[in-house]
């Protein structure tokens, strides 16, 4: 094939995939031949049209949107029946490879059906006995991988799509200013052929954008496929990834984990059910919950900006003519993403509330459980190190979206439950959850188990009678003695010095019942 046909094929390549985006008479004085050398493309007309279709396919089915979700779903879909799999150093698709778990997406059988919708009525039962809020009491529903992909993806797309957003936002704004300073993303590519290709495209910033919902479909796709293939439930990562309050159970993912274990089966089905209800019943009980974490990962998100000095040096550390080298390069380790104080903030409250959902679970239901099933430590056990240990697909949504849920801060966060227990009941345990002010903070979950002490009230100011009460948020609500003190004050019991006048007001030295 003779050089001219081969530009003529390259030029149609470019055109095809930029669909129009390439200002005309760019491509005119370029050595397109060196363009597809460096950039490992093929000669062959036929090959240069399938790469074409494929590139447009990535680019143009996410819309304007911050991550391409056709192309996330339709990879997730792919990941949880086990037909895809992502390269272990990139992030581009490969057909085949290892999975993880059983082999495919096996259907859900009348057996397992059945099985799992008895250890639900058992688990709701012994759940009720240990907790003031009301049990779901909906049937546990069986899902495939497929099915759980496909039912969860609304939530996912509400979880992740600021954090994206904001990201592809800071990568296409730092790039457009970078050019202005630079005169051209040549000067980023050098005389090399991505320094010339780069020279021949339109607006830098709304390219880079769309190669974000591109890049960010392919992570989340990716990180969504493989949570199917491990979640037990919906609420596995102490999130409501399900629009209902139904418990949820994947039948062939809880095989996979009592795989290779000597727990038994009919037990472990009680106890992972009982940790979907005990959640769902969670949220259904505290509607403001799910939003309140979704702000959250909002605000963690809110602000971000790009590192465009570590960009540069990662750029500068580039081999052009190394095409699989830049192909298997993750897109996290391209872009590394700044936090304002702000974020820190944001994140720090995602994390403690996810921290006190879990171990606020996982004492409900272990106080159920306690002398009913064998071997329960051991199955708390398991969930403990499932929860340690992670996974590639957890570590995407820790490293972009934040979510994560600290070992070490679920265990502070169960001793301050056991805590609100011992002195105020279930009743006042469950009351925590009445509001998001009610919760304890990082400092007070870190510290000793205990609540501050009430502040001292001030003189009667108004002339109403009563000693004025404190400022708003002076008392932590969450004490196990707010009721009590919040009663004294109303009742008088304070002298005009602030003091209370006896050592037990109430006569009978329990602090914190309601009167």
């Amino acid at each position: 094939m003779s050089d001219e046909s081969n530009e003529e094929n390259l030029r149609k390549f470019l055109e095809e995939i930029f669909q129009g985006q390439i200002p005309p008479g760019a491509l005119e004085g370029l050595d397109l031949s060196e363009l597809a050398k460096g950039a490992g493309l093929p000669s062959d007309p036929a090959m240069l049209r399938m790469a074409a279709l494929q590139m447009q396919s990535l680019f143009a089915a996410g819309g304007d949107g911050p991550v391409n979700w056709k192309l996330g779903h339709d990879l997730a879909r792919q990941v949880a029946s086990g037909n895809v799999t992502l390269l272990p150093t990139g992030a581009l698709p490969q057909i085949g490879g290892t999975s993880i778990g059983t082999a495919g997406d096996p259907n859900v059988s009348e057996a397992d059906e059945h099985a799992m919708r008895e250890a639900g009525n058992v688990a709701a039962m012994w759940l009720a006995e240990k907790t003031d809020f009301a049990v779901v009491s909906d049937a546990v529903e069986c899902w495939s991988r497929g099915t759980w992909v496909n039912r969860t993806l609304p939530r996912w797309q509400k979880i992740v799509e600021p954090v994206a957003q904001y990201m592809a936002e800071a990568i296409g704004d730092a790039f457009a200013k970078q050019l202005g300073e630079l005169g051209g993303l040549e000067q980023l590519g050098g005389a090399g052929p991505l320094g010339a290709m780069g020279g021949a495209l339109g607006d830098p910033s709304s390219m880079m954008k769309k190669m974000g919902g591109t890049m960010f479909g392919l992570q989340f796709g990716h990180a969504i496929g493989s949570i199917a293939r491990e979640a037990i439930g919906v609420t596995d990562l102490s999130l409501p990834l399900w629009t209902f309050y139904a418990p949820v159970v994947v039948p062939a993912n809880l095989a996979d984990v009592l795989e290779g274990t000597d727990l038994d089966v009919d037990a472990a089905r009680i106890f992972f059910t009982a940790r979907e209800i005990a959640h769902q019943s969670l949220f259904k009980s505290a509607p403001w919950l799910p939003e309140h974490l979704f702000t959250a990962i909002e605000g963690y998100a809110r602000g971000i900006t790009l590192d465009m000095g570590a960009l540069e040096e990662k750029i500068r550390d580039f081999d052009v003519n190394n095409p699989a080298a830049m192909s298997a390069t993750n897109p996290e380790d391209i872009f590394t993403f700044t936090r304002s104080a702000d974020q820190e903030r944001a994140l720090t409250e995602l994390t403690t509330t996810l921290a006190l959902i879990e171990s606020w679970v996982d004492l409900v239901v272990t106080e159920a459980l306690r002398e009913k099933l064998p071997r329960l430590d051991a199955m708390r056990e398991l969930v403990q190190r499932r929860r340690a240990t992670g996974g590639s697909a957890l570590d995407t949504l820790t490293n972009l979206v934040g979510i994560e849920l600290h070992p070490r801060s679920v265990k502070e966060a169960y001793a301050w439950w056991e805590s609100v227990l011992a002195t105020e009941g279930m009743q006042g345990r469950e009351k925590v959850w009445a509001h998001p002010d009610l919760l304890p903070s990082p400092e007070v979950l870190s510290g000793r188990p205990q609540a501050p002490q009430a502040p001292v009230p001030t003189k009667d100011s108004d002339g109403d009678g009563l000693p004025d009460l404190p400022e708003f948020g002076a008392m932590n609500s969450a004490s196990p003695d707010f009721d009590e003190e919040l009663r004294k004050l109303l009742d008088g019991e304070f002298d005009d010095r602030g003091e209370e006048p006896g050592d037990t007001p109430n006569g009978d030295g329990k602090p914190g019942e309601d009167q």
